[in-house]
């Protein structure tokens, strides 16, 4: 997930991807609690067409929308704090993206119970779908507490001193522009 394409341009528009990168992290705590009680309807009700269409929801968003984000701060927020010496950003980008690994193993295994849930069948097993789910909330949330509270702020940071830089060098430019 750590591939940059040659048409990114980190520092262009990076503060309102970040602003829509910490949305998205809100979005994720929500379908996490959602996650959670389905999970508890599941023990106290078993399946029904509830737990069907509630499965189906929080697939559509861990499968698409959250996997997307984890992309979408690789090519997008990462340019933005590497490569500047700071080995704490360093330590914690590689951790990112580590995390990125566990979290993908660790929604298979949510999804391997959930699917049958969302298709209409049994063959889920409650007391795994309940740990799986646990793994996979706490590993979220930690991550996203990383992202928060070092490696957003410093991206912002980032991103405002290379938009800062960029205009003094156009400044420069447009006022020896006129001087000739």
């Amino acid at each position: 997930m750590n591939e940059v394409r040659s048409n990114d341009t980190p520092a262009t528009g990076a503060l309102p991807v970040l602003d829509r990168l910490d949305a998205t992290h809100d979005r994720m705590r929500y379908w996490l609690g959602e996650l959670q009680s389905l999970v508890n309807h599941m023990e106290d009700r078993g399946w029904d067409t509830w737990a069907r269409d509630h499965a189906r929801s929080i697939i559509d968003f861990f499968s698409h929308t959250a996997r997307q984000h984890h992309i979408d701060v690789d090519r997008q927020v990462c340019p933005l704090v590497t490569g500047h010496g700071d080995a704490s950003l360093e330590t914690s980008i590689d951790r990112l993206r580590q995390d990125q690994g566990w979290l993908e193993e660790n929604w298979r295994e949510v999804l391997a119970q959930l699917q049958p849930v969302a298709e209409g069948f049994g063959g889920y097993d409650i007391d795994m779908l309940r740990h799986a789910s646990d793994v996979y909330a706490a590993l979220l949330l930690e991550h996203l507490a990383l992202e928060q509270g070092l490696v957003f702020p410093a991206a912002r940071a980032s991103a405002r001193t290379q938009l800062q830089a960029t205009e003094l060098r156009r400044g420069t430019q447009l006022g020896a522009a006129v001087v000739d």
